[in-house]
């Protein structure tokens, strides 16, 4: 049983639904496009430039337009991305009692600064962590290691006391790599039960049969 200090939260698909799937589905529905064009577009080489800081958010959605040839303006689009950001509850419950119980809460983020400063806005959400690492600050996003290096130094606390949460398992083998505990996100009542097997202090939860 690890002793752990630190809980490090991916955000995106763990403290919210996963907003970039939602658009990839909206988008090629409404201009019937191929999902697997629009989900290279937000996840490929065009979507990496953003999160990375490498281009804008003007030059994002103007090559995004180009690439999927769509005609509507980048607010609409932008609009249905930031919309699908929305805190999972049990997630959000899991931080607060953390909180409460003293461990130190960061986030591990491929993001931009657009997103961020919309999401916190619309549910101050920043308020319930020490502190993290977005890829649009660290100009490079997951697997890079050095952003996991990144979210280390961020930490009071070495790898072996910290663990990491994230949604898309092969994110979370660098952090393992780093000598960190690793959760791979389902969904919160999982989560909080896995967490209390690596012995964090929660309150344990009645997890309904699906």
């Amino acid at each position: 049983m690890k002793n752990i200090k630190t809980v490090i939260f991916d955000l995106g698909g763990v403290y919210f639904t996963d907003g970039t799937k939602r658009a990839i589905d909206i988008i090629s529905q409404r201009w019937n496009l191929d999902q697997s064009k629009v989900a290279d577009v937000f996840k490929g080489k065009i979507g990496t430039a953003y999160r990375e800081s490498q281009i804008t958010h003007d030059e994002f959605w103007r090559q995004a337009k180009e690439t999927l040839e769509i005609d509507a303006p980048m607010e609409e689009l932008a609009e249905i991305w930031l919309n699908g950001y929305v805190p999972i509850e049990g997630t959000v419950e899991i931080i607060k009692e953390l909180n409460e119980k003293g461990y130190e809460i960061l986030y591990l983020s491929d993001n931009v600064q657009e997103r961020i400063d919309y999401i916190e806005e619309k549910y101050h959400f920043l308020q319930y962590f020490k502190s993290g690492v977005f890829s649009h600050i660290a100009g490079v996003r997951k697997p890079n290691p050095k952003i996991y290096q990144l979210a280390l130094e961020e930490s009071s606390n070495p790898a072996e006391n910290c663990v990491y949460i994230d949604d898309k398992p092969n994110l979370l083998e660098e952090a393992d790599k780093l000598g960190m505990a690793t959760i791979a996100f389902v969904n919160a009542d999982e989560t909080r039960k896995k967490l209390i097997e690596l012995g964090v202090n929660l309150t344990e939860k009645e997890i309904e049969e699906r």
